[in-house]
């Protein structure tokens, strides 16, 4: 039987800035394909609860689903917890409706079981959506109503299915920044201390077609009017080096929409950024992570530090916009490691840095596993509400006032980062488009 969904983001987070809902995207494509059709209300971008109220009051709706895309702000400064939103768009769902409710997402993959019961939702999809999905749905439109709660299915590949945005939703991101996301590949083959992107989407690396990405981002020019593409792939540079496909496939196709991506500041040479800059890509986010050769073994990172600033060298060589992403307090951070790590900034020569101090802790990440081996918690301690790792070698005051210190008056060195990023709308609204960062950049540093 033919099933009508209603699929809803409820995350309200715009800081840094307003992401579109790329996952449910995905969905809607996928239900669409197993001859489902969906509507997407978007909290944010569609008008708040009302309009969900008023859908709900207008339409009959067999299944709804919602995304739990973050839990918290994982940022230790400013650790809002995000659960509220989701808790919010369900009461108000129950209150009009006796559909069952489907929780989803990625923040909800990390700890299913937990959150299923928190929220008090009736049904939960574990990592990728597009077929354990539709198999729930097929199963309670049969009248089905199983004992199951949580539901799952491992993909070998990319989901040959388009993501489908809303034209409901989509005008609303562009109004806020020009910017869209678009996927690549999903997978990541690393084992990052804090990460938990190989839990929800698996170790193996699965790409989609380099045309079938290029014509999404053609579309999103064409359709919505995108002046800017984020590829939200855990890592863009992947150790095959089929992430240049897609490059390639920007050059062939005349690409002029500028692009950016998250990397891994590793064997990024000089042709290979060239060829990037060529496809369209104007800026670049590294996860760094650490600023020592020890903490940045604590995190599991498989690189050194003098790798980073080879690739932050060759990076501006090519007068491409860096910034590096990195956390203070993991694993064997010391006063000593705190000092030496804020001296190795220097080394990152025009170049925007974010910093953060504290590790949000997760369930079955590295940093978990060392948080109970330091007697930080214990094996069943409630990880919904944010708690973050700090090494037992030394204070968070300590590391607070070092980096106040240290990047006081540097434009191009955040901490905390949230204090600035009231910043961001207004650029967006004077006509900016893209994460901004790169406007911190003093380009003559260091010349």
């Amino acid at each position: 039987m033919v099933a009508h969904c209603l699929l809803v983001s409820a995350n309200r987070v715009v800081s840094p800035y307003p992401v579109y809902p790329l996952g449910i995207a995905h969905l809607i494509g996928a239900l669409q394909r197993h001859g489902h059709s969906a509507d997407h209300i978007d909290i944010l971008a569609s008008g708040g609860y009302s309009t969900l109220l008023e859908r709900l009051e207008d339409t009959h709706y067999d299944i709804i689903g919602i995304s739990i895309r973050n839990i918290d702000t994982v940022d230790s400064a400013s650790p809002h917890e995000l659960l509220s939103d989701i808790i919010e768009a369900i009461r108000h769902i129950r209150e009009h409706s006796k559909t069952p409710i489907v929780l989803g997402g990625p923040g909800f993959s990390i700890m299913p079981e937990r959150l299923l019961a928190y929220c008090n939702a009736d049904y939960g999809v574990v990592g990728e959506g597009e077929e354990a999905f539709p198999q729930l749905i097929n199963m309670l439109m049969a009248e089905e109503h199983p004992e199951q709660k949580l539901f799952s299915k491992s993909l070998t590949s990319f989901p040959d299915c388009r993501p489908i945005y809303s034209h409901d939703v989509t005008p609303y991101y562009i109004a806020h920044g020009g910017m869209l996301s678009v996927q690549t590949k999903r997978g990541c083959n690393y084992g990052c201390a804090y990460c938990t992107y190989p839990a929800i989407e698996g170790k193996k690396l699965r790409h989609r077609k380099p045309l079938e990405v290029v014509n999404d981002i053609e579309r999103l020019c064409r359709q919505f009017g995108a002046r800017y593409i984020f590829f939200s792939d855990a890592l863009f540079n992947d150790p095959s080096d089929q992430y240049l496909e897609i490059a390639e496939q920007l050059i062939r196709t005349g690409n002029t929409t500028p692009w950016c991506a998250f990397f891994r500041p590793q064997d990024l040479k000089k042709d290979t950024l060239r060829l990037l800059k060529r496809s369209g890509m104007v800026a670049m986010e590294l996860g760094t992570d650490a600023t020592t050769d020890a903490t940045l073994i604590g995190l599991n990172k498989g690189f050194t530090f003098d790798e980073v600033v080879a690739v932050n060298e060759a990076i501006i060589a090519e007068s491409i916009a860096c910034a590096h992403f990195l956390m203070f307090g993991g694993p064997g951070e010391t006063e000593e490691t705190v000092r030496q790590g804020i001296t190795n900034l220097k080394r990152l020569r025009r170049a925007a840095v974010f910093a953060y101090i504290g590790i949000r802790i997760l369930p079955g990440t590295r940093i978990h596993k060392h948080a109970i081996a330091d007697k930080l918690l214990s094996d069943d301690t409630d990880l919904v509400a944010p708690i973050f790792y700090y090494s037992p070698q030394v204070d968070r005051i300590f590391i607070d006032r070092q980096l106040r210190s240290a990047f006081h008056g540097k434009k191009d060195r955040m901490y905390p980062v949230s204090e600035s990023e009231h910043l961001i709308p207004l650029l967006h609204r004077i006509g900016h488009v893209g994460p901004l960062w790169d406007l911190l950049i003093d380009k003559h540093q260091g010349q």
